[in-house]
């Protein structure tokens, strides 16, 4: 049953970074005026329109080589909250601590000299921070696999509940941070 849940969380840790990889082009939405809002939304988009039929097939899969369907609003659970917290701090994380990456053109296996630990932390607190928020739903879903199904529709609401709270607050704040600091991100644009 690892397999989805691993996705899930890769997926939603994907964007933590994105602004860093717009590289230059990031003046645009700066100096048109780009609400945070919508900036932070028009870039989780295509990690949702992948993300969400990945999942849709990720699921079954691996219920099906399990061979216990009765656990499956558990997993849908799990995978929703590990999902959604994780594009919730990715919003935040992008926009408060983007470190550098390859410039467009170069080797993508070449990566630029850093200074600090900025980045190694902000993917660390996406990735730590998504689990630990979707704890209620791993708990559940535990509960739902070891004393009885009964315990499967909870895990399934508690980690939808907390994913699309975890959601809506990051996008919220990663908006803010967005706008507040759009002159510090043109800096780190121009500099890495």
């Amino acid at each position: 049953l690892l397999p989805a849940p691993f996705i899930a969380l890769f997926l939603g840790w994907l964007p933590h970074n994105d602004i860093a990889y717009a590289s230059t082009a990031i003046w645009m939405p700066i100096a048109s005026g780009v609400r945070g809002i919508a900036d932070r939304l028009g870039r989780l988009v295509p990690v949702l329109l992948i993300g969400i039929p990945l999942l849709a097939v990720a699921i079954p899969i691996s219920l099906s080589v399990h061979g216990r369907w009765a656990v499956l609003p558990a997993m849908i659970g799990v995978c929703a909250s590990l999902f959604l917290c994780g594009l919730g701090l990715s919003s935040i994380a992008s926009a408060v601590a983007p470190y550098a990456v390859s410039r467009p053109g170069e080797s993508p296996f070449q990566q630029p000299q850093r200074t600090g630990s900025a980045g190694g932390i902000s993917q660390g607190l996406v990735i730590v921070g998504s689990v630990v928020l979707s704890g209620p739903a791993l708990w559940w879903a535990w509960l739902s696999l070891s004393d009885g199904v009964a315990y499967a529709d909870i895990a399934l609401w508690a980690g939808l509940a907390t994913g699309l709270v975890v959601l809506v607050v990051g996008v919220v704040l990663g908006a803010v941070a967005f706008e507040r600091r759009s002159g510090r991100i043109m800096e780190f644009a121009e500099s890495t």
